[in-house]
């Protein structure tokens, strides 16, 4: 069986399995055909909200929150603001708020797509968190914690969120309110963030902190939000609009017909694709592929992932790097909390587990000091699936969620 899987940039992997060899294979959805008709659809039919043209009247300090992580964020963005200055509100009276990346890339201006006149009139702003002067305080939740937003989105007299559902190791999902908070909150909440995840949760179990960013945005007031389902490779499968609880429960339905993969045994290897996207190409991502994987392959089986990351290890990278087992370098992630505690947490658990193999443009010393086996070529991982008894192969893995059945 002929099997493709799209990493990196542009390339593509391409490998024939027997099929008595193939145990499961997830592919990339076909991307919408027509973006902007999808996007006009969801504008003026709404789930469970009126329509933005009905939300705004002239005067109204408009704030757009936008996901870095948003696939087509820059047609989104012209799209709402077309509407709101038919509505009468002026370009000038539009903030488009960020919160910083976590990765080492540059953000991309979401105004690309606005006329130059529009453009040079309406603000985007990147939140720093360690700012004070950015926060203003909201509320306290009903646990007693006290919430601090960005100023921009306190003053605002209509917030709109922007982004992508998509699966979650902290929160479970991602998604309409989480672009709040932590990332449009205070250095302090980054911190509580951090010490969230739960790997032994599936998605749809209860998360804290998914009910915290929910009750956050709750005390903010904001109630509406554009999200879009990624198909990969940048692209969109479709854009959903309307009441944040109603896209939120119809995106995950969509999640689970298109990116969740659920088998009945794991597999001796597990092929994993990480293609770059709106949020980069980085270790956020390979660290997602491969605890996917970690959930399929068999105890001392291999886990195979494809990328062409170039990155330098981040600090909680460097610690197991710095260890003499991975498994050694996980009660110090936790102590310290690096920005990157996530994507090392899923690699120490992933090489306490199974083998992992990295084909990458990262220099193959740094793969050995991380404790996984660099690939060369594909011609490497071809010698991987031939050898195997049994394969899982996951196109688009950093957007997939993989498990065996209880």
């Amino acid at each position: 069986m002929s099997i493709s899987l799209h990493y990196g940039q542009r390339r593509v992997y391409e490998c024939d399995c027997d099929p008595s060899q193939l145990q499961a294979q997830l592919a990339l959805p076909h991307p919408t055909a027509d973006f902007d008709a999808d996007l006009k659809t969801a504008f003026e039919q709404p789930l469970d909200f009126p329509p933005l043209s009905q939300c705004v009247v002239p005067g109204d300090k408009v704030v757009l929150a936008v996901d870095h992580h948003t696939p087509r964020a820059a047609e989104i963005v012209a799209g709402v603001c077309e509407i709101l200055i038919a509505c009468g509100i002026e370009p000038g009276d539009v903030t488009i708020l960020q919160p910083a990346s976590s990765g080492n890339g540059l953000l991309i201006d979401p105004r690309s797509r606005l006329a130059d006149t529009i453009q040079a009139q309406v603000e985007w702003e990147i939140h720093d968190p360690a700012d004070e002067n950015q926060n203003a305080y909201v509320a306290t939740t009903a646990g007693g914690q006290r919430i601090y937003l960005s100023r921009n989105l306190v003053e605002a007299d209509f917030v709109l969120s922007i982004g992508q559902i998509t699966f979650d190791p902290v929160m479970g999902y991602r998604g309409t309110n989480s672009v709040f908070y932590p990332g449009l909150s205070s250095a302090d909440a980054f911190g509580r963030a951090q010490g969230q995840g739960h790997s032994e949760l599936g998605p749809d179990e209860e998360r804290p902190f998914r009910q915290l960013v929910d009750e956050v945005a709750w005390l903010l007031g904001t109630q509406v939000s554009v999200q879009v389902i990624a198909a990969g490779r940048g692209e969109v499968l479709t854009v959903l609009s309307g009441a944040n609880e109603s896209v939120l429960r119809r995106g995950i339905s969509l999640l689970g017909d298109h990116w969740r993969l659920q088998v009945d045994e794991r597999a001796e290897v597990v092929v994993a694709a990480v293609s770059a996207d709106a949020g980069g190409h980085s270790w956020d991502q390979v660290g997602t592929a491969v605890a996917n994987a970690r959930r399929l392959v068999t105890r001392g089986g291999r886990i195979v992932i494809l990328s062409e990351l170039s990155a330098e290890p981040g600090d909680g990278m460097q610690l197991i790097r710095g260890s003499d087992e991975p498994r050694d370098a996980i009660q110090p992630l936790c102590d310290l909390s690096p920005p990157d505690l996530i994507p090392a947490l899923q690699l120490a658990d992933a090489l306490g587990w199974a083998e992992v193999h990295l084909l990458s443009n990262v220099r193959d010393s740094i793969v050995l000091e991380l404790h996984m086996q660099p690939l060369a070529s594909e011609s490497a991982v071809d010698a991987i699936v031939a050898e195997a008894a049994s394969c899982i192969f996951l196109d688009g893995a950093q957007h997939a969620y993989g498990n065996v059945r209880s």
